[in-house]
């Protein structure tokens, strides 16, 4: 499974898969209108497991999706919007 990334955010962001007890390794850092995805094989989520997206907002705050996916599923994209203190995701494909 895929899980798609795009950063419609005003500032540079890099992003993970996170769940209780793992995380994903960070994509690189993208810029507006970019997009960047993690392929599912290379991280070892059980299956069942809900997770969601963190970002990470250069000169800004972490920031985690309120939306989650049960892993496995068909490919998920989130979108992050918004400013760099006060980004806001949208998914596509979550539960």
């Amino acid at each position: 499974m895929i899980v798609v990334f795009v950063n419609n955010c005003v500032a540079d962001s890099s992003f993970s898969i996170q769940w209780n007890g793992g995380q994903s390794n960070r994509t690189a850092v993208i810029q507006y209108g970019q997009s960047v995805s993690i392929d599912t094989s290379t991280v070892n989520i059980p299956n069942g497991t809900s997770c969601w997206a963190r970002a990470y907002v250069q000169t800004g705050p972490n920031h985690d999706s309120s939306d989650n996916f049960t892993f496995p599923t068909n490919e998920v994209t989130y979108t992050l919007t918004g400013g760099v203190d006060d980004p806001e995701f949208s998914c596509s494909g979550c539960n």
